[in-house]
């Protein structure tokens, strides 16, 4: 059975995580602002909520932008959604103060749900969306598209209609070949953590003898840390195929490329121009930790030296070429030196695989709508400035790839808070202008 929603919405936005949270900030904070007649918005959101990183929000985190990098304040400080004005609300506004340093995961996490609270449009959570369809009038043009979801509770499926919609479905977890026949209860993504653990501890074997952490990233280091402290008892492995954990580049002419301007800049390179700068600045966000945790993680592996335990193996310039099972059902893995080729085994109770997230080249509830996208050489879609898909001259529908677009605006446009509000921004003035003056993109 499938419910339709019989109104056309002015914008549909597949995800309401912090991109879809930031556009409807930018929604409704005009329409605060104008007095006009609100927009016609639906937010569609695949988990029970908003929360940020609920699988991560682990004791003693941080976030790694400052706070004032929030869903609004580079847009409009006077908005009802920053970060000061939550703080205000809470009533911790002075004591914040006293703090220094970055923001809590804890806090931000909250602060992320306060803000989607705060949205007054349609909110449908347990909704995930499934595909995005033309509607092709009886001219051949088509102006309006119909969003499928399902909600994940039922499995009903629901549609509604629209003339804009927003994908700010966010990255896809991503887990290397060789681990995806093992995933289960003794191997898993970073990104169900938490989850993750507590099916562990359901199984009643025990405390954990021995966990397994692939990568070097900022998750993989404070995973390693989480479990150093939660399982005294218990030997930690982390792999690395490099020297060991680096830090981020901190500069703060490097991070600069978080700047709107310099997203101005990217979208101006050509592709192998674009290619090249990206990979510039991939050393301030993947595959590397901040200071804190890599002075806390050598702090731990030193202690262990001078007490001479050793419940911290740190594997570097080592990879897994191999994955099997145990008779006693532990994970085996093969490794090997990356330069030298020396074979290794560790065997755990456990593997937490922390290889990043990964952007659809093209998001696949996209799929009916190819034939009305342009496309690039690499099967992507092309996409304006302000984040829209470019169409064929029968399609008037606006297609916003919200978050999913770093190859082509680059690093700050992704899953970095720095640019949200901004980015959001643009969107919404894109989204208006082709409210007032339809015509084909």
């Amino acid at each position: 059975m499938t419910t339709r929603d019989t109104d056309v919405q002015d914008l549909v936005v597949a995800g309401f995580g912090p991109s879809g949270i930031a556009l409807a900030a930018a929604v409704e904070d005009h329409d605060d602002t104008t007095g006009a007649a609100p927009l016609a918005a639906r937010y569609l959101e695949r988990a029970a909520d908003s929360a940020w990183q609920p699988n991560l929000v682990l004791p003693g985190t941080d976030i790694q932008h400052h706070f004032l990098r929030d869903f609004a304040t580079p847009r409009d400080a006077r908005s009802r959604f920053t970060f000061p004005h939550y703080l205000q609300q809470s009533g911790r506004f002075y004591p914040f103060t006293l703090m220094g340093g970055y923001v809590s995961r804890l806090e931000w996490s909250d602060y992320v749900q306060w803000a989607a609270r705060q949205v007054r449009g349609g909110v449908d959570y347990h909704r995930e969306v499934l595909s995005v369809e033309p509607v092709t009038g009886a001219d051949g043009r088509v102006r309006t598209a119909l969003v499928r979801s399902r909600d994940t509770r039922d499995g009903t499926l629901h549609t509604v209609e629209s003339r804009n919609i927003a994908l700010a479905t966010g990255h896809e977890a991503y887990v290397p070949e060789l681990f995806r026949p093992h995933l289960g209860e003794r191997v898993f993504h970073a990104s169900k953590l938490l989850p993750g653990l507590a099916a562990l501890a359901a199984l009643g074997e025990g405390p954990l003898r021995s966990i397994a952490v692939i990568g070097a990233g900022q998750t993989a280091g404070e995973i390693v840390l989480h479990l150093a402290a939660q399982h005294p008892d218990a030997e930690i492995h982390s792999v690395v195929r490099h020297a060991g954990f680096r830090m981020y580049e901190l500069g703060h002419f490097s991070n600069e490329v978080y700047f709107p301007d310099e997203t101005d800049y990217f979208y101006g390179l050509e592709g192998e121009q674009r290619e090249r700068a990206l990979d510039q600045a991939r050393a301030t966000n993947y595959a590397a930790v901040d200071p804190d945790v890599s002075t806390a993680l050598y702090q731990a592996v030193y202690q262990d030296r001078f007490t001479g335990r050793q419940r911290l193996h740190m594997h570097k310039r080592t990879e897994v070429t191999g994955v099997d099972r145990a008779p006693d059902g532990q994970v085996r893995l093969r490794t090997a030196e990356v330069f030298t080729g020396e074979s290794g085994l560790i065997e755990a109770d456990a593997v937490i695989v922390c290889t990043g997230y990964r952007e659809a080249a093209l998001p696949r509830q996209l799929a009916a709508f190819v034939p009305h996208l342009r496309l690039d050489a690499q099967g992507r879609p092309e996409v304006t400035r302000a984040y829209r898909a470019r169409t064929t001259d029968d399609c008037e529908v606006g297609i916003y790839l919200d978050g999913l677009t770093e190859w082509r605006h680059g690093i700050g446009s992704a899953t970095s808070f720095s640019q949200m509000a901004a980015k959001a921004d643009t969107i919404h003035r894109d989204l208006r202008a082709r409210l007032r003056r339809p015509v084909a993109a």
